[in-house]
């Protein structure tokens, strides 16, 4: 899977997050534990908001996030959870040439360079339900009848 990163900054007067020392193998462990949870709860559903709000819900355990938005134009979906803050990191998903839509998480606060790495660490578990999800709503746009 191929991940931009497009993290923006609106409001540049935000302090700097202080960072606390965690030795790498502490990250790594919890970084492998909030990918098997991420897993676990991602698996299930074939519902795209449904998805998301899973996703959101399991990231905030690594992660103070305070919403996401999640959109793939192809497929005229659009979806905002919780809320709309003012600093986001915005991540377009393809894999292997396979366009996925485009996610962005928000919050009140800066991200840390730390927090960058683990949420780009954490998004591989997202592109198997992603894509199944995506499938699903192509196979049942497809069976509508037009109207």
């Amino acid at each position: 899977m191929t991940a931009y990163l497009q993290s923006t900054l609106k409001d540049a007067r935000q302090q700097s997050v202080k960072r606390t020392a965690e030795p790498a193998s502490g990250r790594k462990q919890r970084e492998q534990e909030l990918r098997a949870l991420l897993t676990e709860n991602l698996g299930g559903t074939l519902e795209i908001s449904a998805l998301q709000q899973r996703l959101l819900h399991s990231m905030t355990r690594g992660v103070a996030l305070d919403g996401l938005h999640y959109h793939h134009e192809a497929l005229d979906v659009d979806i905002r959870i919780g809320k709309q803050s003012s600093h986001s990191c915005g991540y377009r998903l393809l894999c292997t040439d396979e366009y996925l839509g485009e996610i962005v998480f928000k919050r009140n606060r800066k991200f840390s360079e730390r927090e960058l790495q683990l949420i780009e660490a954490l998004i591989p578990a997202l592109v198997n339900p992603l894509r199944n999800s995506l499938r699903s709503k192509q196979l049942s746009n497809a069976e509508a009848p037009d109207t």
